[in-house]
């Protein structure tokens, strides 16, 4: 067994420890990325890769203006990104509807899109009549019940893999070392922390543990259980027609290749991730319903994912309750809030500062002294 001593060790390399892996590598630290090896649970790969800010969080407002912030920062990031990876990310920032079915389902929306818009001092969306909507996306033959869609300008879609990937080949670039390898075991040792991995042990001075579901497991040694849980989704995946969808419809969403994923499903089901065709059923009949021509393509394949939703639904930056040193990033907006982490995280992961509207998303919501 070896031991190789970093500044800052990240266990866990999907979006959110590559985003923030990214960003601490860019203050010039010594950062270690340990990501499991597998080709097939990443949440990454069962996400549609909506930058999606709008209609949601009224209850949770800072939360809702942390989505928004992270959305502006996406431009300059992604450019970063193709610049230093040398590698396209499909991306369009032109907003996202959400098509509504009825006279009922419209004036609801538009009530909490004006609650929105207050709670949050500005909200640059608005309902829009199928006029609109129309004219905003005029290669899809609308259902007759489509009678309209809330719409916001900050929305956008991206491909989430090629963000990933350009992530991935961007750290190196930028002084940060990738390394595949199962984390066994995480412990405070020497002033520091121990990473026990298959690859032998990992030394650091400081610790992210942003390794999705399996936090719960490596924060055990500072606390008993993890306030999140897995949180499944169901999709089915269309086959190709012409892309016409520059906008993104939350539900029905056209991928760059020209498939369209349906599904937006939230279920409490453990870890089981079958597919239950019974239950997406659903959500197919309504995107036949909001887009017609659906019902007359193949169904490619279906497939499941965990989402990692802490209990309340809104992401965790924090501190572990006595660990200063070790920094928790749970979020089940890790596309949305990507550029959030790789601009504005690395700070508080070195001591300083949660920005101020991320100050109420530590585990002290949860009781922890931390």
């Amino acid at each position: 067994m070896s031991t190789t001593e970093q500044d800052i060790i990240v266990v866990g390399g999907g979006m959110a420890g590559s985003a923030l892996a990214y960003g601490l590598a860019g203050k010039g630290r010594k950062v270690t990325v340990l990501d499991a090896p597998t080709d097939t649970n990443k949440a990454s790969r069962a996400n549609v890769g909506l930058i999606w800010c709008q209609s949601k969080f009224l209850h949770l407002p800072d939360y809702a203006k942390w989505g928004f912030i992270s959305a502006r920062l996406f431009p300059a990031l992604t450019k970063e990104l193709e610049e230093i990876s040398e590698h396209t990310i499909p991306v369009n920032y032109l907003g996202g509807v959400i098509p509504v079915l009825s006279a009922e389902e419209y004036a609801s929306r538009g009530e909490y899109i004006d609650k929105l818009r207050e709670a949050l001092g500005e909200y640059k969306g608005c309902m829009i009549d199928r006029t609109e909507l129309e004219r905003k996306l005029p290669g899809i033959g609308w259902g007759p019940e489509v009678c309209g869609a809330a719409w916001c300008e900050e929305d956008g879609v991206i491909d989430p893999l090629a963000l990933l990937r350009a992530f991935r080949v961007a750290l190196p670039r930028v002084g940060a070392t990738y390394r595949q390898t199962l984390v066994y075991d995480v412990q405070p040792h020497a002033g520091g922390y121990r990473v026990t991995t298959r690859d032998g042990v990992f030394d650091a001075e400081r610790l992210v543990l942003a390794a999705g579901l399996a936090n719960r497991r490596f924060v055990q040694f500072a606390m008993p259980d993890l306030p999140v849980y897995p949180d499944k989704g169901q999709v089915l995946l269309v086959e190709r027609m012409p892309y016409v969808m520059p906008i993104p419809v939350l539900g029905a969403t056209q991928t760059f290749g020209g498939t369209t994923i349906i599904g937006f499903r939230h279920e409490h089901s453990g870890h089981h991730t079958r597919v239950v065709p019974s239950d997406v059923a659903t959500e197919g009949q309504w995107a036949i319903r909001v887009w017609p021509e659906l019902g007359k393509k193949r169904v490619i394949r279906a497939w499941a994912g965990l989402r990692v939703m802490p209990e309340d639904k809104m992401a965790i930056y924090s501190h572990l309750p006595g660990h200063p040193k070790v920094t928790l990033v749970n979020t089940h907006s890790a596309v949305t809030m990507a550029a959030a982490h790789a601009r504005l995280l690395a700070d508080f992961a070195l001591g300083g500062d949660l920005p101020e509207t991320a100050q109420g998303m530590t585990l002290k919501r949860f009781g922890y002294d931390c």
